[in-house]
């Protein structure tokens, strides 16, 4: 079913799913973790509402921005490493619809100066991601390749990925490059994140790359949680970070590329964003895994 726009005008999303569920209209009633995280590494796509909740959540817990930023650095040093021609993706798939603002030029036109022609599909469950993502990328495209966007539960990507219209776009019989952003750190229930997990590792083909993030518990857990569920305020989102060995485990059946699962400050660091002396006071980690 096709998604509408308030006033009639033309939505900034190809295609909605759902069944029931939507978003909030307008998208300022609520914060969104994506949006407080964009304002949070300096980014522009945001409300008064996510900025309210993002300066909220660091008072509570300063070390909050600091990790989001270890997070941001990281994403774009994985996704341009993953973009390398000699890994021969030429279609990526990001769940998150996260656009990293600290590479310059973007991470996306960087993936299409090195791999020409490449398509994108964006999914995200939030209006102003989707906004971006449609005209802002496909301003960047320059005529190559292909930029989309699909409004849905990523979290539950089950059905994502079995859509029709999703399969017209990105062959999953070929490699993808696939970003989780928000997605695992944002369900609670461990057996249904081992079930999406597992659902996207027999979804993809052998040579897909997955550039995974975790928020994970701080040096006071209970006051980041605090703090983060406090600024989210009504938002449904089940923020839940957790311990890294823990997360280590869910994912220990994805074989991963060197370094491995492990904080983002340590993640082949280049020197762009926080660095490794500060590594105890960014709660987050990532990890690029390989489909075999």
């Amino acid at each position: 079913m096709s998604g509408s726009a308030p006033g009639g005008s033309m939505p900034p999303w190809d295609l909605s799913l759902g069944r029931g569920w939507q978003p909030p209209d307008p998208p300022t009633e609520l914060p969104h973790p994506l949006r407080m995280w964009d304002y949070m590494v300096g980014g522009k796509d945001n409300y008064q509402i996510d900025r309210d909740a993002a300066e909220l959540a660091i008072k509570y817990a300063p070390n909050v921005m600091l990790a989001a930023r270890a997070g941001e650095a990281f994403i774009v040093r994985a996704l341009r490493w993953i973009a390398e021609p000699e890994h021969g993706l030429d279609q990526f798939l990001h769940f998150g619809c996260y656009i990293p603002k600290l590479s310059s030029p973007s991470v996306n036109g960087l993936e299409r100066a090195r791999r020409p022609g490449a398509r994108f599909v964006f999914v995200t469950d939030d209006q102003v991601s989707a906004a971006h993502a449609r005209a802002v990328l496909a301003a960047r495209a320059r005529g190559a390749g292909e930029v989309h966007a699909l409004w849905a539960d990523f979290r539950d990507p089950a059905p994502i990925l079995a859509n029709p219209w999703l399969r017209e776009r990105i062959d999953l019989s070929r490699p993808v490059g696939l970003m989780l952003l928000g997605m695992m750190d944002f369900i609670a229930d461990e057996d249904r994140l081992t079930r999406a997990l597992d659902g996207l590792k027999a979804a993809l083909a052998p040579g897909s790359m997955i550039v995974m993030v975790h928020l994970l518990e701080g040096s006071d857990p209970s006051a980041t949680e605090r703090a983060l569920k406090e600024s989210l305020a009504n938002n449904p989102f089940q923020y839940t970070p957790r311990p890294l060995e823990k997360v280590r485990r869910l994912v220990s059946d994805f074989e991963f590329v060197d370094p491995g699962f492990v904080r983002c400050t340590s993640w082949r660091p280049d020197g762009t964003g926080p660095g490794q002396e500060l590594e105890a006071r960014c709660s987050v980690a990532g990890g690029v895994a390989i489909i075999r």
